[in-house]
């Protein structure tokens, strides 16, 4: 009689933390894969590898513009549609950075304005260009693939810095809220934090991850880490304290809210994600639905997310 109260409790307990299934509140479905998408208001910007950038407001799911850019040739001089790699949008929503695959391996930056889009960067630069994203009106923060940053300055066009972090490759980075500082990180699992306007590294966070992580978020002085080892790991600053979150397959994306007290990120194979309490380090939802590889989390608020995958179907969801 004893044994079965005992297991009827553990099993109340289970079905108690066990955390809540939500399924996709809606579908934004765009032409070719999604490499990238970034959320500006109500407006949505999604990279894509059919050579175009779509514009959706998320929440009619209507398209409202597109920029399609011409075909190149691959290496074997076939014509093929090139990649659309990044995206950005300024502060006012006015200027859209676009970074676009070109011919021999290289990549072209485009600034947007107006409905004009201007070739800023291209490989006479020599810039090994991987991510760029506004830091203000007139100064762009790139980071090449041997892991450098480089501060550039649009209306000189002059590089202010050039400052190589390590000897890794890079794999990410985000700005903080004001831009004033970047969390950036590579294949060693190490995370930088770096002054913006001078380059100097102000922190490093390591000891989480002991791998590649492949991608970072940082707000309200909380960085996630989302790595190759089957790792999250949320570090508050400035200590550098750190939680760590175990999953069950290689953590491709993740986000944080506004006030960092939640963390969302894949959990398995099946591209689920979970959403968690970073108080308490219990999971409080299970998102699923999404069919391909996870490549970006948005917090549109504590109650609405943005993701996208390794397809042409972006999601959206509503938590309870």
């Amino acid at each position: 009689m004893m044994k079965s109260l005992w297991l009827m409790l553990a099993a109340s307990v289970m079905l108690f933390a066990a955390p809540e299934v939500v399924k996709p509140h809606a579908t934004i479905e765009v032409e070719g894969n999604v490499v990238e998408i970034v959320v500006k208001g109500e407006k949505l910007y999604a990279a894509t590898d059919a050579g175009k950038m779509e514009v959706y407001d998320w929440k009619s799911r209507k398209l409202l513009s597109e920029v399609k850019f011409k075909k190149i040739h691959d290496f074997m001089g076939d014509e093929i549609e090139p990649k659309v790699f990044g995206v950005d949008v300024d502060r006012s929503g006015n200027r859209v950075l676009l970074l676009v695959q070109d011919e021999g391996g290289e990549r072209i930056l485009y600034i947007r304005e107006s409905g004009k889009t201007e070739r800023l960067l291209d490989k006479k630069a020599h810039i090994s260009m991987r991510e760029v994203r506004f830091v203000d009106d007139d100064h762009l923060l790139i980071a090449t693939m041997s892991d450098e940053l480089i501060l550039f300055e649009i209306s000189t066009k002059k590089e202010l810095y050039r400052n190589k972090l390590s000897l890794s490759v890079f794999s990410d980075f985000q700005l903080n809220e004001d831009h004033t500082k970047v969390a950036s990180t590579c294949e060693s699992g190490i995370v930088y934090i770096v002054d913006v306007k001078s380059g100097k590294v102000l922190k490093k966070l390591e000891g989480g991850n002991k791998d590649n992580v492949f991608k970072v978020d940082y707000k309200n002085r909380s960085v996630l880490a989302c790595g190759q080892d089957r790792k999250a790991v949320l570090y508050r600053l400035p200590s550098g304290s750190m939680t760590i979150y175990e999953t069950d397959f290689l953590v491709y994306a993740g986000a944080l809210n506004k006030d960092a007290s939640l963390s969302a990120f894949s959990l398995n194979e099946k591209n689920d994600i979970g959403i968690f309490d970073n108080s308490t380090k219990e999971m409080k939802y299970r998102l699923t639905g999404q069919n391909s590889t996870l490549n970006t989390i948005i917090f549109i608020n504590d109650k609405e997310l943005i993701s996208s995958s390794d397809d042409n179907k972006i999601l959206i969801w509503r938590l309870p």
